[in-house]
This record gives C-alpha cells, structure tokens and sequence, in this order.
C-alpha cells in the first residue's frame, strides 16, 4: 500500500506548478545559487536529489479487514531531466518531456509490484499463501496546464502475479499560502484476470487448504475507483512535510471476492522530505 505514499511525496517534490510557484518566491535551491557549482567531478546542477521517511496505514490488501502501518526511506534522484531512480516507479526515463505550458512527459520505468503475505492477516487469508513481490514494467503519461495534471499509467509485472494493471489520474495541485500546497485527484484503475485472481480469487488449490474460502474465479475490468487528497508544507526550502488521505472503492470481481470485508476503504500516510 506504500506506492500511495511514495505517489504522494513524488506529485509534491516534482509537481512542476509547486516548483514554479517555489521559485517565482524566491525558495530557489541554494545548490542551484551558482549554476557552475560542483559535486565532485559532476556539474550539480545536472541532478535532482530528494530523500526522506514516510509512514502509511491502510489495509494488507485491497479490501482485507486487517490494517497496518508501514515506515518506508523515500529516494528521489533524477539526471538532467531525462533519467530518474525512485520509490514511485523505479529506475527509468522520460521518452518526450516538455516544461513549456502545457507541460508533458511520457516515459518508461523498471520497478517493483508489491506482494501480500499471509501472516500479515491470518485469520483474513486463511488458506491463501503469500503472492511474493515481482518487477514489472511501467509505461507512464503526464500532463500538466496551470494548477490541472492528468496522468496516465499502464504496469506488466512479471513473476508470481504477472498480470497488467492501469490507472487515470486527475485532479489540481495549488498553493494556499506561499508555504502551504493543496491537491486533490480522483482516479479509477483496471486491472486483467490474472492480476484479479491473484489478489481477490480463490484457486482451488487455496480454497482445499482454507477453512474459510470456497473456489471463486476473478475476471478482469474495472478494479476501483476513489480519490485522493494531499497536502505539502515546506518549513524551509530545503525540507517539507506532507499528508495524505485516500478513499478507494472496489469493483466487478475485486468487489464481490469472498476475500474482500470492506469494499470501500481509507489509507493515509505521513511523510518527511529534504530536497538538495
């Protein structure tokens, strides 16, 4: 449930709207004061470099009625606008990008879908076994006119639930006082039938060995649908402070998954980030 998070801190250190304002402010980076600065033998002036902690509640799995709290380090590095390493999609690089209004971008990105373990919620998995971890391949598109983004994303992960996932994003990101930034985006996500299985089905091999599940066959469509509400405090120019609540609301298959206790569900998270 962490990638809400790390989405979060991401929409808010890079938002381009929130730098711009930043900077017509005058919260220009001090590393960036003398553009011939270096480090070591590389320009400085080339990189991006955020880094911080953050916490999220939320449930173990989509609809699961067992919750808990995860601290995860937060790492955002990017190389003269084109190349990135981050908690939000991995190692990658923007294809087309443009910074003139209407800002763009499409690019490509390696990274890691998360699992569930079943000792996370026994009781709530009972019989289900862990779905481990796997990478997966991220195809990403942005957009950006004024205070509006929308994004666009599209993931193929690959190993024990190697299925193909989407998600619409959009929504405003805007600042209330000279330190305070606001936003707000609904989203809805797909998902095909091997990533609903994985997640909301029963195989039979499951159901034999839980007390609790009969066999249930999860197709594809439409998995969710929600919103989410962030907030960035900048405390100084170099270190902010953000929130974030999001209400997500299962459907098709996923909401009707014997597995499933809470069709619609809240996480929220908190976070700390310095920017160089």
């Amino acid at each position: 449930m962490k990638k809400l998070m790390v989405a979060s801190f991401a929409a808010f250190t890079m938002s381009g709207s929130a730098a711009a304002y930043a900077e017509e402010l005058g919260w220009r980076n001090s590393s960036y004061e003398h553009g011939e600065e270096e480090m070591g033998t590389r320009n400085w002036k080339d990189w991006d470099v955020t880094i911080g902690i953050g916490g999220e509640y939320g449930p173990v799995s989509p609809g699961v009625d067992k919750t808990e709290f995860d601290a995860f380090p937060y790492v955002d590095i990017e190389y003269k606008d084109r190349y990135f390493l981050n908690f939000e999609r991995g190692l990658g690089a923007y294809l087309l990008r443009s910074e003139d209004e209407p800002e763009y971008a499409l690019g490509v990105a390696v990274g890691y879908a998360e699992g569930r373990k079943e000792s996370d919620a026994r009781a709530e998995l009972d019989g289900l076994g862990d779905i481990d971890g796997a990478a997966e391949v991220v195809l990403f598109a942005e957009g950006e006119i004024g205070f509006f983004e929308v994004e666009f994303e599209v993931a193929k992960a690959f190993g024990d639930h190697d299925g193909f996932t989407a998600e619409l994003s959009a929504g405003v990101d805007a600042p209330v006082t000279d330190r305070l930034f606001v936003g707000v985006a609904p989203f809805i996500a797909y998902a095909d039938d091997k990533y609903t299985q994985n997640f909301y089905g029963v195989s039979a091999s499951q159901a034999a060995n839980s007390a609790t599940y009969s066999q249930y066959d999860a197709g594809g469509g439409l998995e969710s649908y929600g919103i989410e509400l962030e907030a960035n405090y900048r405390i100084t120019q170099n270190w902010s402070a953000m929130t974030f609540v999001s209400y997500t609301r299962l459907l098709g298959d996923a909401k009707d998954s014997p597995i499933v206790d809470n069709e619609g569900f809240f996480s929220a998270g908190v976070g700390f980030a310095y920017t160089f």
